[in-house]
């Protein structure tokens, strides 16, 4: 699905964690750097892989690459219903600043749009953990 994205976007940013033991995919994120705007595209973490801050690491790596590219703010577009997620932006400096209205196509789910302006910040989550 983010085949020509890998391949031939030249603003695309993809990161992932791999297992460490079985070498197999454990996360990812997939990112936009567009302008001064980083856009978090896709981010997942395998179920059995849940709990770990994988997206935490991910969105914060994001936020270092996108500090060191010279962006200013990073976006996001999450489903109203995953409380779970919408917490962890909040936790990691995000607000909520819009809906949009019937955004997910599988389900017609609306989107509420985050978004952080203080990517130094955010990136410094990674640099703590990693410490």
């Amino acid at each position: 699905m983010y085949e020509n994205d890998l391949l031939s976007n030249s603003f695309s940013r993809f990161y992932v964690i791999k297992h460490v033991q079985t070498g197999e995919l454990a996360a990812y994120v997939g990112s936009w750097f567009i302008y001064d705007e980083a856009h978090v595209g896709t981010i997942a973490t395998k179920r059995e892989h849940r709990g770990l801050r994988f997206a935490e690491q991910l969105i914060s790596y994001s936020a270092l690459q996108a500090t060191m590219e010279g962006l200013s703010y990073m976006i996001l577009e999450v489903r109203v219903s995953n409380a779970s997620a919408i917490r962890l932006y909040e936790r990691l400096g995000f607000e909520q600043v819009g809906l949009r209205k019937g955004y997910y196509t599988d389900t017609g789910e609306d989107a509420s749009l985050m978004t952080c302006s203080e990517l130094r910040r955010l990136s410094e989550k990674l640099l703590i953990a990693e410490g």
